[in-house]
């Protein structure tokens, strides 16, 4: 009897397999959002919030402890670089945990 099982399984596998339908995955679309700063002294916050609001980013999680000012001028550079760029300024770890929610910390 368990032979028997394990054949019939064996042949609804190979039915299966033969019949499954193959998917095409969907195709990769790049993100196409940049950023534009042209800011004097500016408080780190603020461009990071202006950054956000640029690339579309609905969550923004930014630790207490990150501050200063900087001087920035860029026109229509990709988000990914622009918040590697702000985040290599101000000495900052810069995490993304999905295309809606980004981290902002001091780097230890």
């Amino acid at each position: 009897m368990k032979k028997y099982i394990i054949i019939m399984l064996m042949i609804s596998a190979a039915a299966f397999a033969a019949t499954e339908k193959k998917i095409n995955p969907k195709p990769v679309v790049r993100d196409k959002s940049t950023v534009t700063l042209d800011v004097k002294d500016e408080d780190v916050r603020d461009i990071l919030k202006s950054m956000q609001k640029q690339c579309g980013i609905k969550n923004l999680a930014i630790d207490p402890q990150v501050q200063g000012k900087a001087t920035f001028y860029v026109r229509a550079v990709p988000c990914a670089n622009a918040f590697d760029l702000v985040g290599r300024v101000f000495g900052l770890r810069i995490v993304t945990y999905s295309s809606s929610l980004k981290a902002v910390e001091k780097r230890p």
